[in-house]
C-alpha cells in the first residue's frame, strides 16, 4: 500500500506532509487502525509505518486518494464547476453543507452538497467512471451531478496542495453528468440600486453568480458598474448585456454596488 496517508484522531485521512515527524503525528493506519510513526528523514521518501513495524497493510491509493478529495471539497464547502448548455465560463458552487456517502432517491454517491435545498451530487473518479445506466438514472430522478476525475494524481511524489487545487479549483477534469434545464435557468427577482439616478439591477442566477446590468447607457454609472465587476472577476455578457460575478465574490459586489446607491427608497 501506499503509506504516505494515515488516519488522525478524529478518523480523517491525512497525508504525510500535513503532520509532525515520529509518533507525535498521533496518527493510526487507515486499515488496521495501529498507531503510525510518521519517519520524514532526510534520506529515504517519507512515509508512515506501524509502530510495531509490522509489514504495510493493503489498500489502494485509489481508495485513499478517494477519501483525501471527499476530505478536501467537505473542507472547502465549495466547487469549481465547468460551465453548462448556455454558459460561456467556469462557476463556482458554495455549499451551505456536504455530507458524505448519503443516499438520495435510488443514488448514492461520494459526495452531496447542499445549495439551500437544491443537491448537487459529486462523485470522484479514479478509475472508474459513470457509464449511461448511471447517467440515465440521474436524468430520469433530474438530479445535478458533476463528476471529478483524479486519476492524474499518482502516488509517486503526490502533493497535497496540488491535489487540492485540482480537485476544487480546475475544471478541465470534471464534467456534469447530468444539470436539469430548469435548473440552468435564473431567477428573475432583482434588486434595484439607483447610481446617479440611474438604475442598476443585481439578481443572483440560481448556481449564486451575480447579475448586475444598468439598462440605460451612462458612460459614468456603467464605468463604476464595469469597476467593480471587474475587480471581483465579474465577466462581460454580450448575450444578456450584464457581469456576471462568480458565486464566490458575489456578495462583496453586491455590497460594493449599494454603497453606490444614492436612493434611500430603493426597492428590492
Amino acid at each position: 500500500m501506499s503509506t504516505q496517508f494515515a488516519i488522525d484522531t478524529t478518523g480523517q485521512i491525512i497525508h504525510i506532509s500535513e503532520v509532525e515527524r515520529g509518533l507525535s503525528c498521533n496518527c493510526f493506519c487507515v486499515v488496521c487502525s495501529e498507531r503510525m510513526v510518521a519517519k520524514k528523514g532526510p534520506e529515504r521518501e517519507h512515509h508512515f509505518a506501524h509502530e510495531s513495524n509490522k509489514q504495510d497493510c493493503s489498500v489502494s491509493h485509489e481508495s485513499l486518494l478517494h477519501r483525501f478529495a471527499k476530505r478536501v471539497i467537505q473542507e472547502a464547502g465549495e466547487l469549481a464547476v465547468p460551465p453548462t448548455s448556455g454558459q460561456t465560463a467556469p462557476r463556482w458552487l458554495r455549499f451551505d453543507r456536504v455530507e458524505e456517502e448519503s443516499r438520495l432517491e435510488t443514488v448514492r454517491p461520494d459526495l452531496i452538497g447542499y445549495s439551500g435545498n437544491i443537491p448537487i451530487l459529486i462523485e470522484v473518479a479514479y478509475s472508474s467512471f459513470a457509464g449511461a445506466e448511471k447517467i440515465a438514472k440521474l436524468k430520469t430522478l433530474e438530479l445535478q451531478a458533476v463528476e471529478i476525475d483524479v486519476h492524474h494524481l499518482h502516488p509517486e511524489n503526490f502533493d497535497p496542495e496540488v491535489a487540492r487545487v485540482s480537485i476544487l479549483d480546475d475544471t478541465t477534469n470534471k464534467k456534469w453528468l447530468f444539470a436539469p434545464e430548469e435548473q440552468r435557468k435564473p431567477s428573475y427577482t432583482e434588486e434595484k440600486v439607483v447610481i446617479q439616478g440611474i438604475w442598476v439591477f443585481l439578481r443572483y442566477l440560481t448556481y449564486g453568480d451575480l447579475a448586475i446590468r444598468v439598462p440605460a447607457f451612462n458612460p459614468e454609472v456603467n464605468a463604476i458598474v464595469k469597476a467593480i465587476a471587474k475587480r471581483y472577476w465579474g465577466r462581460w455578457n454580450t448575450t444578456y448585456k450584464n457581469w456576471i460575478v462568480p458565486q464566490r465574490w458575489a456578495q462583496r459586489a453586491a455590497d460594493d454596488i449599494r454603497a453606490e446607491n444614492d436612493s434611500p427608497d430603493a426597492a428590492a
